[in-house]
């Protein structure tokens, strides 16, 4: 049975019903057409099978044919960036009306969690699953028996190989990170700097793509230092760890630069180490609200954005898409996915909170039905 949280669905529509639903009918973003070869699949990068990508207005349908179910997997909710996602994934499932049920893994080294997981939706015969991996390669066999059992399955912001994966609603973190080395290339010029680089999971797919794009960047750049990376999950205590060591061993770091979670807590442990974000500035290579604030306030010097709301928002909407009958990469782009602006002190005001977060305060919401019928708390 579909469980609910009348705290966290009181806020969810209450939102929905001043910001709207409805009021996100489209959204620009970067398709790509054609048939997926897993054979022409490189991590990083969209399968060179797929044609684009191509900039295109993305529809929303306005009501699923049916009474969908759809099962959602997330690696975790540790931290505010997945909850934008389920914001978006909601919000699409309301408008669509089409019910969903969320689980998270509980972090990126929990792979046999999220395949069970995988298995608990199959065996519960759900119509579809969004799938937002903990891993690149190992969950092939698992999505190839989920379509086999008739339930597709739509792979949302951490790219998987997995060549049964019906479409994808994400970014190239690749370019993710070669966006942030364009940024740091641009700042830094000829001068000598020290780039201490935090990616995230080792194992993941994000992480090490988000390194590669960001090393690629920075070809040419004969006075950059850039050390081994700091590998870690993202979680405040590791990725506080991790920034410790990295001055323990290289106490003249210039930049910190990697992922949300570094950036949010790293103002606070330079300043536990005797040091300021103006002496070492900080870039993040995607973004989350404490991150939004920084450089609002100017403790972060940028961030690439992936408009990670937007990319939920998709994966339900092609979910939809295929269970009314239409094609991936015919009727509608078998992957899709926002462009990436960076933020910056200067830039920032053009990019309201609500367009990356959706409302403030949003709680994470675990399932919604849309005859919403006896409510059951976690």
């Amino acid at each position: 049975m579909f469980r609910f949280n009348w705290l966290a669905l009181s806020i969810l529509l209450a939102g929905f019903s001043l910001a709207g639903a409805a009021s996100v009918r489209e959204v620009m973003v970067n398709a790509y057409d054609g048939a997926y070869l897993v054979d022409t699949k490189v991590p990083g990068t969209p399968a060179a099978s797929l044609r684009g990508p191509v900039l295109k207005r993305w529809h929303f349908v306005e009501r699923a044919r049916g009474s969908y179910r759809i099962g959602v997997l997330f690696p975790h909710l540790n931290d505010p960036y997945w909850g934008a996602v389920d914001f978006g994934i909601a919000e699409r499932a309301v408008s669509g009306g089409v019910a969903f049920e969320l689980l998270e893994a509980g972090g990126y080294p929990n792979l046999a969690v999220q395949i069970q997981q995988l298995r608990q939706f199959r065996d519960r015969g759900v119509d579809g699953v969004i799938l937002a991996g903990v891993a690149y390669d190992k969950l092939d066999a698992e999505v190839a028996a989920t379509v086999a059992a008739g339930i597709p399955v739509v792979a949302l912001v951490n790219d998987i190989r997995a060549p049964g994966v019906q479409a994808k609603s994400m970014v190239s973190f690749h370019e993710m990170g070669g966006k942030i080395g364009e940024y740091l290339r641009e700042e830094v010029g000829e001068r000598a700097v020290k780039v201490a680089f935090f990616p995230g999971p080792k194992n993941s797919g994000w992480a090490p793509e988000s390194l590669a794009g960001f090393t690629d960047e920075l070809e040419g750049m004969p006075g950059l230092r850039l050390l081994a990376p700091f590998w870690g999950d993202t979680d405040e205590r590791t990725q506080r760890s991790l920034i410790r060591r990295a001055f323990h061993f290289y106490p003249q770091i210039d930049y910190l630069v990697g992922n949300a979670v570094m950036a949010q807590v790293a103002p606070s442990v330079l300043a536990e180490l005797g040091r300021s974000s103006g002496e070492v500035r900080i870039l993040s290579t995607y973004l989350i609200p404490q991150v939004y604030a920084h450089i609002q306030a100017g403790r972060v010097k940028a961030a690439a954005a992936d408009l990670n709301i937007d990319q939920g928002r998709i994966a339900m909407d092609m979910m939809i898409r295929i269970l009314d009958g239409q094609r991936p990469g015919v009727d509608f782009p078998f992957r899709a996915g926002p462009q990436i602006p960076i933020l910056t002190e200067e830039t920032i005001q053009k990019y309201p909170f609500e367009r990356f977060f959706g409302e403030r305060d949003f709680k994470p919401i675990f399932s919604y039905r849309p005859d919403v019928p006896e409510i059951e708390t976690p």
